[in-house]
């Protein structure tokens, strides 16, 4: 449109309306309206512009167009309904729709594998997201139920728990009326049940109050709420664990069994398996009132064991009950602790949503391998990464035709057709192709879901029948059609049919820039998910390999949880030790590669000053570090010459010593049973978990015939037999009881599946983006060579090679995909440095990734363009410039 004079200057320009507005005059398709509401509208724009000046008057001039789009469209109205929408324009849509698909197999085959692979990584994902999110959501009270946090600070060390001690809840009851019940949770490890000559170890049971059936909903098979735990020897059997000890889950109520080797208790209930998506795992449920099988002392405040939740009448209760906690802690805590003023120790009490404790608890001391937040959000952006590049393909796939479709788009408006109409057709190619794409996808997410479970140790489904999955699936397919098709409609249904008809298209300018844009989203995306592969496998490769302080192959973990088996641990380890079969065992009570073992705080004193540190600590016997191959930086090792190491001697580790500030273990003495001894040695560093987990200050102390697990060091030379000949000693020690037992190194292993599955997840949708992304370039070589053919022929008519034409036709997208590089670096720098902060041993970020994932990028895009440049090259120029 001409810029508008202005009547008071008119030797002065004003700019001209909105072009998108006046475009959607365009679209409505009745010139004679059009020219007649436009001319109005003009006379307003230079009003507007004289009175409020020319940016008010653009936004008044796009207002007025869209008001007036309904009554113009309704002018075409044919029995109330607008003429675009009539039930046979749209069949007709479908039709030829259908038609142009099977005509052009190659692409719509691209365009239906771009958007089919593209939708099966975003509902995979999806459910993903969906089932991480939803944890703990499904119970009737989630709203109202939140568990008791604490962060406890003191000199230099801090305390994260998601655990209260046993008092905390009912006093918390009883002092403030917002809460209507509280329950009490000990988790336990493996546990010992027996049902007459059935004796198994339950991998998790859980001591909980009788509460428990108000906060969660779990279903039961045998048994109801209201029965269960009325008694304080009764248990809760999982249909797992009652399938397992009696063969069946009905008739099993009032049988009893055996806990812990001779505690009885009777089965008050049966319950279906608890969901996957509940934070609490477990195969039996014990109650918690059973001071002697719990080992629980409800009376002591400083003892923190129990995950405590409270019940609140109201969801708005919960920050007016969290200011009142620090009243709450000067009156039952601070004089537990020995904080009678109560400002010796910070101590702070959070209540923390049911909801958020699966994603918001990797913090907390001994949750660090929970839910990841950051991985929901990560994984929520790649399936929008993806279903962008997917869109973005399709775009570059409808627009690289557009040169093809141009005289049928110029026929049909030289013979009548309207805008609208137009715009109605290409729409309905897109959403029908989406919706085939989306019937391919569900094909394909059915193949593929098995192995997604695997990789994310989930059970993930999706029912296709129900009216709700139906109309989600439904309405993802339309979105998808709309956006994928509105701006290849848009700009096909533009064409003037004039310069069409005589030859005189082009479809550079605006549109080659965006389509070149959108090329450099897919491959930013594509170069920062090739970095994040890259750094990902270099993490775990790192942690597979680093050295961890003490040598873990070939060493046996054997629990011994049941007290009969604890008694006759010093035979066991004596008789393995007679074969030549093993090379050394040890009893401890400590935990190597699993959970958190028990912190308290040591006082140690220098130059007449106390230093308390908070510690890890476990009972070991005197070859616990020659099985375990640690080092010992300096000191001594525990000597079995010595009869006072039982009561009087401890070991550090070198981050005790950096902790405290000394040079060496002779700088000060430790408190141990009410003396101050000094420290018999220091032991070189070594992990205790996973690389996740920094090393912290750690004390070894001496108990040679106490301990609940036997770590057995075998010969590797003949690994099969030495299994066979402890298994049978085991059995022969301990007769009737369940043998067990893992791999040292395999324990550790475990604690790197959850990000071996995320590295996994990574390599895989990475692959896609990239394969979704090359199609989409594949689609922009295809357009270049078609709107440069005539180009590419006069310049071999003039001599030009082969491979001067390819290198002509390749260097613009080598400089889209150098662009992408640039941007997608300091992206993939910020997002990767983020990620390995979660890591206390981690990898640097090198050079070198980022040059490697661009030289790939430049790979891929130069083999995806390559078909179509030689192609072009290769062409007859006779063929190419016989329309001349």
């Amino acid at each position: 449109m001409e810029p508008i004079k202005r009547p008071d200057h008119p030797n002065r320009n004003v700019g001209p309306p909105p072009r998108w507005a006046t475009n959607l005059l365009d679209w409505l398709g009745d010139p004679n309206t059009v020219e007649e509401v436009q001319g109005d509208l003009l006379e307003l724009y230079d009003y507007w512009v004289k009175n409020v000046g020319e940016r008010k008057a653009r936004w008044r001039y796009g207002l007025s167009v869209l008001k007036l789009l309904r009554p113009l469209a309704k002018r075409k109205e044919t029995n109330q309904t607008p003429f675009f929408l009539h039930p046979d324009m749209i069949r007709n849509y479908l039709k030829i729709a259908f038609r142009n698909l099977v005509k052009n197999k190659v692409y719509s085959t691209l365009t239906l594998l771009g958007l089919a692979v593209g939708m099966t990584c975003a509902i995979l994902l999806g459910l993903y997201v969906h089932d991480e999110w939803n944890y703990d959501r499904y119970h009737t009270h989630a709203d109202r139920i939140s568990r008791i946090n604490l962060q406890i600070k003191w000199a230099e060390n801090e305390y994260k728990l998601g655990i209260a001690s046993a008092p905390m809840g009912p006093a918390l009851q009883r002092e403030y009326p917002e809460i209507r019940k509280v329950l009490r949770v000990k988790t336990g490890s493996e546990t010992l049940f027996r049902a007459g000559e059935k004796a198994l170890y339950a991998r998790n049971s859980i001591y909980a109050d009788s509460t428990l059936f108000s906060f969660f909903d779990y279903e039961f098979i045998q048994g109801s709420p209201q029965t269960a735990f009325l008694q304080p020897n009764e248990v809760v059997l999982t249909e797992k664990l009652a399938v397992n000890l009696f063969g069946k889950t009905d008739n099993v109520l009032g049988k009893t069994v055996l806990v812990k080797d001779n505690l009885p208790v009777t089965v008050a209930g049966v319950i279906r398996d608890v969901p996957a998506n509940h934070h609490l795992k477990f195969e039996a449920i014990l109650p918690y009132s059973n001071q002697k099988m719990s080992g629980v002392n409800p009376d002591k405040w400083d003892s923190f064991n129990s995950m405590t939740y409270i019940l609140l009448h109201q969801p708005d209760d919960r920050p007016k009950l969290e200011a009142k906690m620090p009243a709450f802690y000067k009156k039952y805590i601070a004089p537990s602790i020995g904080d009678d003023g109560g400002k010796q120790v910070s101590f702070q009490l959070t209540f923390q949503p049911l909801a958020d404790m699966h994603l918001r608890s990797r913090e907390l001391m001994g949750e660090e391998n929970g839910g990841n937040l950051a991985y929901v959000y990560t994984f929520s952006a790649i399936a929008l990464f993806i279903l962008l590049i997917a869109v973005v393909n399709y775009i570059n796939l409808a627009t690289a035709r557009s040169a093809g479709r141009a005289k049928e788009i110029g026929i049909r408006k030289a013979v009548g057709s309207l805008p609208l109409q137009l715009l109605g057709q290409f729409l309905a190619e897109s959403i029908l192709l989406s919706y085939l794409a989306l019937f391919i996808s569900l094909g394909l997410l059915y193949a593929l879901l098995p192995a997604f479970n695997f990789l994310t140790a989930k059970t993930l489904t999706l029912d296709l029948w129900t009216v709700q999955t139906g109309v989600r699936l439904a309405g993802f397919g339309l979105a998808i059609g709309l956006v994928s098709g509105l701006y290849p409609a848009f700009i096909l249904s533009r064409f003037k049919p004039a310069a069409v008809l005589k030859g005189a298209f082009t479809a550079r300018g605006q549109g080659a820039l965006l389509r070149k844009s959108l090329v450099v989203v897919q491959f930013t995306i594509s170069m920062v998910m090739m970095v994040g592969t890259l750094v990902v496998n270099r993490q775990l490769q790192y942690m597979r390999h680093t050295q961890l302080g003490f040598q873990q192959e070939q060493v046996l973990t054997i629990p011994l949880k049941a007290p009969a088996v604890q008694q006759t641990a010093a035979v066991l380890k004596t008789k393995l030790q007679q074969s030549s079969l093993i090379k050394g065992a040890s009893l401890t009570n400590g935990t190597v590669g699993g959970g958190m073992n028990d912190k308290t705080t040591f006082s140690f004193y220098a130059n007449g000053t106390e230093l308390p540190v908070s510690a890890e600590y476990f009972s070991v016997d005197h070859d616990f570090l020659s099985v375990l191959q640690i080092k010992l930086k300096e000191g001594r090792n525990f000597s079995p010459d010595l009869a006072s190491d039982s009561t009087g001697a401890v070991l550090v580790n070198e981050a005790m010593l950096r902790r405290l500030g000394w040079k060496n273990r002779t700088a000060g003495l430790v408190e141990f049973d009410t003396r101050k001894i000094p420290i018999a040695g220091v032991i070189r560093d070594f992990h205790l978990r996973s690389l996740h987990n920094k090393i912290e200050p750690l004390v070894l102390v001496l108990h040679p015939d106490r301990g609940d697990n036997l770590l057995v060091r075998v010969m590797p030379r003949n690994i099969p037999a030495a299994l066979a000949y402890v298994k049978a000693v085991y059995e022969e020690v301990n007769p009737n009881q369940p043998f067990e037992y893992t791999f040292l190194d395999q324990t550790f292993a475990e604690q790197y599946r959850s990000d071996e599955q995320k590295g996994g997840l990574f390599l895989g949708f990475s692959g896609m983006a990239i394969f979704i992304a090359c199609l989409g370039l594949f689609g922009l070589a295809t357009f270049t060579a078609e709107q440069r053919t005539k180009e590419i022929g006069v310049r071999k008519v003039l001599g030009a090679s082969v491979a001067s034409i390819v290198a002509l036709l390749s260097k613009d997208f080598l400089k889209l995909v150098g662009i992408s590089i640039l941007i997608a670096s300091p992206i993939a720098w910020y997002g990767m440095n983020h990620w390995l902060q979660d890591f206390a041993y981690k990898i640097d970020l090198e050079w070198w990734v980022f040059a490697l994932a661009g030289l790939l990028a430049i790979g891929i895009a130069l083999l995806t363009v390559s078909f179509q440049s030689i192609k072009a090259a290769l062409m007859n120029p006779v063929k190419s410039l016989r329309s001349e």
